[in-house]
């Protein structure tokens, strides 16, 4: 039997395992059992926590699409991570220095269940063959970010009535295999509204690297506020990069056979 907590974020929704107490080895068919929201218990992503692999860090965590297939960040996931780890007393509830697949991550506590982590500012991914294709089917305007993990952003009027699922499929073959997710976003007067659809999962309620995505494009002098179906994240500018806060919740906890 394997042990699991299962959390959420702004409703992006998450099972966690850890290797810390005792060795788990993941197997691709085990995640997509425990991925199935009918048959299994159903998560957004299962994030697999581990014993660090270099001095630089506390805990080396690992994250999973519902097909299996990994994926290189998860910013709703690294936070629910933290209050994971708080809660079952493996660290002291202060700053925690992750690693992930591509880059580390830290997490400080902020009170009421709101998870801050400190982000480098994503980068411009440069492919003005993709733009240029892109842009000849969207039209709209749209920008290529990468924080681990690849975003397409597409500026719309309104999100709200945008069948996401048929714009993904109509630029899947454009940016699947560049493991691209997709976003659409609109700018109000005191927020920016967003909606995402990511490789391997679908629409979720909310997505924590898109957001910063969005945000880096919008953030000066003064915070700002993402808000998805799933509730609100704040980005504001750090000497060090950007502050990323928000919520996180415990749902419950049991086992699962392997």
């Amino acid at each position: 039997m394997i042990n699991f907590e299962k959390w959420h974020g702004n409703g992006n929704d998450f099972v966690i395992i850890n290797s810390i107490e005792e060795s788990i080895k993941l197997k691709k068919s085990f995640i997509k059992k425990i991925a199935d929201r009918n048959m299994g218990v159903g998560f957004d992503q299962l994030i697999h926590i581990g014993l660090p692999t270099k001095d630089n860090h506390d805990f080396f965590v690992r994250f999973y699409n519902a097909d299996g297939s990994e994926a290189g960040m998860c910013l709703n996931g690294i936070r629910c991570a933290s209050s994971y780890i708080w809660k079952k007393s493996l660290a002291p509830m202060r700053e925690i220095n992750f690693r992930t697949k591509h880059i580390n991550i830290k997490c400080f506590p902020k009170g009421d269940k709101q998870v801050s982590a400190l982000l480098s500012k994503p980068k411009d991914m440069r492919n003005a063959l993709l733009e240029k294709k892109l842009k000849k089917i969207i039209g709209n305007e749209i920008f290529l970010s990468s924080i681990g993990n690849n975003h397409l952003g597409i500026k719309m009027q309104s999100v709200d009535k945008v069948d996401l699922n048929m714009l993904y499929k109509k630029i899947e073959k454009l940016i699947k295999s560049l493991d691209i997710n997709l976003s659409i976003f609109t700018k109000k007067d005191k927020f920016v509204q967003i909606r995402t659809f990511e490789n391997g999962v679908g629409e979720t309620l909310s997505c924590g690297s898109a957001a910063l995505c969005v945000a880096s494009h919008f953030i000066r002098d003064k915070a700002i506020k993402i808000k998805s179906f799933g509730g609100q994240l704040r980005f504001e500018n750090h000497r060090d990069g950007i502050l990323m806060s928000g919520p996180t919740n415990f749902i419950y906890k049991g086992n699962i056979d392997e």
